[in-house]
């Protein structure tokens, strides 16, 4: 009975020291499948090994998870994968890594506000680096969102005093074009007279059409009119003049909205451009 109790022990300690070899070997596995592209296959290893690690051998699991998920495009997988990481991360500097990774999550779905949210948490780091990377992201967060005046002063803050003022005028010139393609300024001056926003915006074909349109069932209701009445020329045409009337005024309103984001893409753009420049000349 007790040898048979002494190999049931042995055997015992054998099948765990096997188990624990065949997770560490899984995770290198995993890692090297990761490192070669197949992010799939990656995944599914990671997911094995967090399984099975009882013991916490491996606290960047739900990290490499949460990498694997982001590098097959499953970015809401991700994003919670990364949640498990930064609240089980070791230290502030390892979290706050965890949350921009989280972040960028956010960006590819252009989820600004959700971005925001986890970074306004992050504490301050004594990390340089660091911290200009917690103020880029965040900084693109409130420039997503549309609050310029907070996106200036996070910007600001990873630029050098010689360099912020081409930061000004980038900031200056988007502000300049909101202004001047405002969409309710574009659709006033579309009820005005239409065809008029569309053309103020650049779009002259939408805009001759809309007049040439609207023109001329504005005199097919003055034949009707001079004909059979008023009445009669206000039921023929007046279901035709309400619809193209109304689609200018949205068209005009759309054209606005376009110019707007096309600009507000490639202020970003020139920003980040702007922005990898001086990070690249720090010190890490």
């Amino acid at each position: 009975m007790k040898l048979k109790t002494a190999y049931t022990i042995i055997f015992s300690f054998y099948a765990l020291f096997a188990c624990a070899q065949t997770i560490e070997e899984t995770y290198h596995f995993a890692n090297r499948q990761f490192e070669t592209g197949n992010y799939q296959a990656a995944l599914t290893e990671f997911q094995r090994v967090a399984f099975f690690d009882s013991s916490n051998q491996f606290p960047d699991i739900y990290q490499k998870i949460g990498d694997s998920f982001f590098s097959t495009g499953e970015y809401n997988s991700a994003v919670r994968s990364y949640g498990i990481a930064s609240r089980i991360a070791l230290n502030d500097s390892l979290k706050s890594e965890i949350i921009l990774k989280k972040a960028m999550c956010h960006f590819k779905q252009e989820n600004y506000f959700f971005a925001l949210n986890d970074l306004l948490t992050l504490p301050p780091s004594k990390n340089n680096y660091l911290t200009n990377k917690i103020s880029l992201f965040t900084a693109v967060a409130w420039f997503g969102v549309e609050d310029y005046e907070q996106a200036l002063s996070e910007f600001k803050k990873i630029f050098s005093a010689d360099s912020a003022h081409k930061l000004d005028d980038l900031f200056k010139q988007f502000e300049k074009t909101r202004k001047r393609f405002r969409p309710e300024k574009i659709e006033t001056l579309s009820i005005i007279f239409p065809g008029l926003g569309q053309i103020y915006c650049g779009d002259l074909v939408s805009g001759i059409n809309s007049i040439a349109l609207v023109g001329s069932i504005a005199v097919v209701a003055i034949v009707i009119w001079q004909s059979y009445g008023l009445l009669d020329a206000f039921l023929s045409v007046s279901s035709w003049y309400y619809r193209y009337y109304t689609g200018g005024i949205k068209n005009a309103k759309a054209t606005a909205i376009e110019k707007i984001s096309v600009e507000k893409e490639k202020t970003y753009n020139e920003i980040i451009r702007l922005v990898e420049y001086t990070l690249s000349q720090q010190p890490q």
